[in-house]
């Protein structure tokens, strides 16, 4: 049986205020402001955000978080906060995962981010002041003493930081490098595996007691964090990645500042062989330079191999995070080595905007831009193989290297003002639409500059979006393309949306798209309107949805039948307004309440039944015969409970 109503449940309201929710709108607000200007924020999700910009001022309002978000009846609506997975291509054949979230979706997690700020911002301002460890994670989010967020540019635009994380980098690669030497850490799937429960441990253990007592931060409200945070992953580890989410980068540099802690005590261990070192990271990509002593040069060699998988079994222990096969060492003593590690500066993920390094005037930027584009032409083979792309003579090579360097010079803002002068569209014109053509399969090798380019003129534009409608069978690099150039557009109306309807993924999101208005336009609780599901919405009624949510999630269906069970036992009993207590409130009562209230006979059977089959599933009793529920035994059960609350309610 459920628990009593008169029960405590935890909710978010346990701890997360209105405060933090109106900041977080502030937060996305503001992010939609630099959409206007600033290239990096005109993608998918932000595009999407600024058609719901007039869902805000209801948002805002303190009805709709305590009405939705405090009393955590957001896991039972399903559509107006939703998490749709979906992939984007990394470089070559590699593929990310992306979770696209729905407007209130979006707003929520940052609610929770930023809360997790202000719990952890003294703490962070302690670990900043150690001078062996220099981090940035592509944005500096930081609250007032109002507990407002501070927002500037600099503060959620990542170029500074990512300038100064290189600039770190090169100063250990410049000087005396003779005893010196880099150890480049890669950590396997990094966002796909941070764990939740161990970020909760760290800070339940670090941060001041103090500060835990002043924002609640019990047992019980990490234990609702993990809950929320299991919600939005669909069950699975890790956290969200998707574009501009500024929380997800600060959470990802959170959890591993605790590893950059580990980090320093093992290298702190060892002054009689170290005679310096640093730790610099960028969000997961992590540089470790150690500078040993003279007398030790000769045993460095046996020490890095004695370290190396100290380090690996630390991180490992202790975050539960592995390190890829990309891990690899720089004796600076060698030129090779220095040369690669300047090089591993340069290597990027597709649609991030890594800064121009080049201060070349803009029109000798130009000039090498469309020498690199003619210079691929030439290369005929498919992006996904630049290891064996060579010209038609068969001796020239294709540099990717430098080709990427000469077309990050389109993120120049001077380049930009260029792309709109009529010789620079003619000769743009004359790069992909002369004598030979180009394959515009090759925008692949780095979509977002190709395609700013190919923006630039109308025909160019024209004869792009025919190849793209080309396509039969959608793959992802194909989606990337496609969302590119309409993100260039705005998402103004265009064949194309319709065109990536074919892909399930993209359906979904689109169709998000095409939605308006939020809850009351919405019905995602078993598609009742606004004013039905909030009748019900009780502490322990609401308890029941999320649990069953999460079961099936996790696709555990013996788990969310009890729970299912539990939700509809739970409303029959308020209801009624019955005056028994709800542990005694059995199936007895709950079919003489749905005979009155003249619910179908087959629902009103399958209810009955949906207490007999909780009976023998494994979760409740350890019996012989007792049976795993299937989703399809699951879904029936589930849809008649629909069925009997919309006749109710």
């Amino acid at each position: 049986m459920i628990m009593n109503e008169h029960d405590v449940t935890p909710e978010l309201g346990d701890f997360l205020t209105h405060r933090h929710w109106v900041e977080a709108l502030k937060l996305l607000n503001y992010q939609l402001e630099r959409k206007k200007t600033n290239r990096h924020f005109r993608t998918l999700e932000m595009s999407y955000y600024e058609k719901r910009k007039h869902c805000f001022e209801k948002l805002q309002d303190v009805e709709y978080f305590d009405t939705r978000i405090a009393n955590n009846l957001f896991y039972g609506l399903g559509k107006e906060f939703a998490v749709v997975p979906y992939t984007v291509p990394k470089s070559k054949l590699g593929l990310r995962r992306y979770k696209f979230m729905t407007c209130p979706m979006r707003v929520l997690y940052y609610a929770v981010g930023i809360y997790l700020l202000e719990l952890s911002q003294t703490y962070l301002q302690d670990y900043k002041s150690n001078k062996h460890i220099h981090t940035g994670y592509g944005g500096n989010l930081g609250l007032n003493n109002k507990g407002e967020v501070i927002l500037n540019p600099d503060r959620i635009y990542y170029r500074s930081h990512y300038e100064n994380f290189c600039r770190e980098i090169r100063i250990q690669n410049d000087g005396d490098t003779a005893r010196k030497v880099v150890v480049r850490l890669d950590i396997q799937n990094y966002f796909d595996e941070l764990n939740i429960p161990t970020l909760m441990k760290f800070l339940d253990n670090r941060v001041k007691p103090s500060v835990c007592r002043r924002m609640n931060f019990c047992k019980a409200a990490q234990a609702q964090i993990i809950s929320f945070f299991d919600f939005v992953a669909g069950g699975k580890l890790g956290i969200p990645q998707s574009d501009n989410n500024i929380i997800s980068d600060f959470i990802g540099h959170l959890f591993l500042v605790f590893g950059d802690l580990f980090l320093d005590e093992e290298l702190r261990d060892n002054e009689d062989s170290v005679e310096s070192y640093t730790i610099i990271r960028y969000v997961d990509d992590i540089f470790v330079s150690i500078t040993f002593k003279e007398q030790y040069r000769e045993l460095k060699t046996k020490f890095l191999n004695s370290l190396a998988p100290r380090i690996a079994d630390s991180l490992h222990k202790e975050l539960a995070l592995r390190l890829n096969p990309k891990t690899r060492l720089f004796d600076l003593i060698n030129e090779d080595d220095r040369l690669a590690l300047e090089r591993n500066l340069k290597l990027i993920s597709q649609g991030n905007e890594i800064p121009d390094q080049n201060i070349a005037p803009p029109e000798e930027k130009m000039d090498d831009i469309l020498s690199q584009l003619k210079t691929l032409q030439r290369f005929p083979v498919a992006p996904y193989f630049p290891e064996h792309r060579e010209s038609d003579c068969g001796k020239e090579q294709f540099n990717e290297e430098n080709f990427k360097d000469a077309l990050k010079g389109v993120f120049d803002e001077n380049v930009k003002q260029m792309l709109e002068m009529p010789k620079i569209k003619s000769r743009l014109k004359e790069t992909f639409l002369g004598s030979g053509g180009f394959d515009f399969e090759l925008a692949n090798v780095y979509p977002p500059p190709i395609v700013i380019l190919i923006m630039a003129c109308a025909d160019i534009r024209k004869e792009f979006r025919k190849f793209l409608l080309t396509k039969t069978r959608l793959s992802s690099s194909d989606i990337y393309l496609i969302l590119i150039y309409l993100c260039q557009k705005g998402f103004s109306q265009d064949q194309l949306l319709e065109f990536l309807k074919k892909d399930p993924q993209m359906k979904q999101i689109l169709d998000i798209f095409d939605r308006e208005g939020l809850s009351s336009e919405l019905p995602g609780y078993y598609a009742l309107t606004e004013e039905q599901t909030l009748k019900i919405a009780q502490p322990h009624i609401v308890q029941q949805i999320r649990l069953r949510i999460l079961a099936e999630q996790k696709e555990n269906y013996s788990v969310a039948l009890n729970h299912l069970l539990n939700e509809i036992q739970a409303i029959c009993h308020h209801s009624e307004s019955s005056s028994t207590t709800l542990r005694k409130y059995d199936v007895n009562n709950v079919v003489k309440f749905l005979t009155r209230k003249n619910v179908p006979n087959e629902t009103k059977d399958r209810i009955r039944n949906l207490f007999d089959r909780r009976n023998y599933s494994p979760v409740s009793h350890p019996d012989p015969v007792a049976e795993s529920v299937a989703i399809e035994e699951y879904e029936i059960y589930r849809n008649h409970v629909g069925i009997c609350l919309n006749h109710l309610l």
